[in-house]
C-alpha cells in the first residue's frame, strides 16, 4: 500500500473519530409542569396569565438540539424555545435562555425534579413539575 494511501487512511479514520467525538450525547428529558404562579413587581401573586394562550403542562428539552418543545396541550403543541446555555453541577442541570425581552432558567435535578422560572416586564412566572429521561 502506498504511503498517500496510508495516509488518507489515517486521515479518514481520525476524522470520523473526531467527528463521532464530539457529537456529544446530552440529556433529553420530558417535563410535567404541576404548578405555576405568577408574582408581580406589586407583590400579588395570581395563576399564570399566558394572554389567551394554553399554560404548557408538557415539554420535552433536548440538550443536543439546544431547544425546548412544548408537547401539550394540544394547542401549543410544536412551540420551540431556544437554550442559550446549560450546565452541570451537584447533581443538577441549569438551563437557561432569552425570548422575546424575557430571560427564563430551569433546573432539572438527577432525582426528577424540574422548576422554572420565566421574568420580565415586572413579573416573574415559576413553575413546578417533574423530569424523566426521555428514552
Amino acid at each position: 500500500m502506498s504511503h498517500n494511501k496510508i495516509r488518507s487512511l489515517c486521515i479518514g479514520a481520525f476524522l470520523v473519530v473526531a467527528l463521532c467525538g464530539s457529537a456529544s450525547a446530552e440529556p433529553v428529558w420530558i417535563c410535567s409542569i404541576t404548578e405555576g404562579v405568577e408574582t408581580w413587581d406589586d407583590g400579588t401573586c395570581h395563576l399564570p396569565d399566558f394572554g389567551g394562550l394554553a399554560m404548557p403542562t408538557f415539554l420535552k428539552v433536548d440538550l443536543n438540539r439546544k431547544h425546548i418543545t412544548i408537547m401539550a396541550p394540544e394547542s401549543r403543541k410544536g412551540e420551540i424555545t431556544q437554550i442559550g446555555v446549560f450546565q452541570k453541577g451537584d447533581g443538577k442541570w441549569v438551563i437557561a435562555g432569552i425570548e422575546e425581552g424575557r430571560a427564563w432558567s430551569m433546573v432539572v435535578s438527577d432525582d426528577g425534579h424540574m422548576t422554572l422560572s420565566v421574568s420580565g416586564d415586572g413579573t416573574t412566572w415559576s413553575a413546578f413539575g417533574h423530569s424523566m429521561p426521555a428514552d
